[in-house]
């Protein structure tokens, strides 16, 4: 499908329009040197070769009456399931356009397109501040409880230092000077953000692989009234995905059961000795967040992290806020539905729409391609 008119036209993205997508994901998010091979390569895997690939669900091209590519909406289908009842899902990313103020209507007919698709519900989860004003534009608000942002300091110094470094890459040479401040804080016993211990919780978690945490994921995702239809193959592709983001660090995989053996919960994070580690995935029965919780900051101060953060786990947000956490926004959740009753476990904060449920599993979040 394609809508046209002199200023150019949008329509699907085909295999050839590949190499100058690339080109404009490099200039608008990494404003590096023209993109890799890896890179291109990476983008027909996630949008022409995905495990849940629709045809009639495809990522967008705005095209130049010269054939240039200048503007791109990643589309990713997914299929959730509202009570056992089958929902077919896109999650847009990567809306860019290269020349927005001479073209400042192609991106709004790009985000058009996309909305005019067959699916049952249209979601985003990254969308930043430029793409918001667009969707608010088309009238669609965000959603507060999965826009929010969170941290939770854990070693004050090590924390300001790793990130002074993300705004300002120079200002990472000040990290082994936050260690060693917090190391003597540590010595004088000076730790009012170090976690509370987890020995009287009801929850033991422990270290899990990949295949372990995704066995839990799909029986613990049956708490959602409106989540994704894993099955063991799609969900180890996402995880095999996610488990490649190297500028986040390592992932560390745990499951947590409760006194008879019940699960209970499950989460996944990243990061590397120092830094703030990325909360990916969160997912629990309730009742159990604030076990939860407890045992992802505690585990993170335990391997030497400076911090925890992390997104769009509103069930969460309760535990956090008792906890010492600071709540901001920065990627912004959109959603819309022809049917308005998919939207109701979204307003309810009950829906598992977000991370590896939704679009953060990608490389393009988070990944070098070199």
């Amino acid at each position: 499908m394609a809508g046209k008119s002199q200023a150019g036209m949008v329509r699907d993205l085909e295999v050839g329009d590949l190499q100058m997508v690339a080109s404009l994901f490099a200039k608008t998010f990494r404003r590096s040197k023209p993109p890799t091979a890896s890179l291109t390569d990476y983008l027909q895997e996630v949008f022409l070769n995905h495990p849940w690939s629709d045809p009639d669900i495809c990522s967008k091209v705005f095209v130049e009456a010269s054939g240039q590519v200048t503007g791109f909406v990643g589309v990713f289908p997914s299929r959730l399931e509202l009570d056992a009842r089958p929902v077919r899902a896109a999650f847009a990313g990567s809306l860019m356009v290269d020349d927005p103020k001479g073209n400042p209507l192609a991106g709004a007919r790009l985000l058009r397109a996309f909305m005019a698709g067959p699916q049952d519900i249209s979601i985003t989860e990254t969308a930043n501040h430029t793409a918001l004003g667009m969707w608010q534009k088309a009238g669609y608000p965000l959603d507060p409880g999965y826009s929010m942002g969170w941290l939770r300091v854990l070693r004050p110094f090590s924390a300001a230092a790793d990130t002074g470094g993300r705004i300002v890459p120079p200002a990472g040479i000040l990290r082994p000077v936050g260690r060693i401040l917090d190391r003597g804080a540590a010595l004088a016993r000076l730790m009012p953000f170090r976690p509370a211990e987890r020995t009287a919780s009801k929850v033991s978690f422990s270290d899990a692989t990949p295949e372990q945490f995704a066995t839990a994921m799909m029986t613990l995702s049956r708490h959602f009234p409106l989540r994704p239809r894993w099955d063991e193959r799609t969900l180890l592709w996402f995880l095999a995905q996610a488990q490649e983001k190297r500028d986040l660090g390592y992932p560390e995989w745990r499951v947590g059961y409760g006194p008879k053996g019940q699960l209970l919960g499950a989460y996944v994070y990243f990061s590397s000795p120092g830094n703030i580690g990325w909360l990916l995935q969160a997912v629990c029965a309730p009742g159990s967040e604030g076990e939860l919780v407890d045992d992802l900051f505690a585990h993170a101060y335990e391997m030497g992290y400076s911090g925890v953060r992390g997104s769009s786990h509103p069930w969460l947000i309760p535990a956090l806020m008792s906890r010492r956490t600071m709540l901001y926004g920065r990627s912004f959740f959109i959603a819309d539905a022809r049917d308005k009753s998919l939207l109701e476990p979204i307003k309810a904060g009950r829906a598992l729409v977000s991370g590896l449920a939704g679009e953060t599993w990608t490389r393009l979040i988070g990944d070098r391609f070199d």
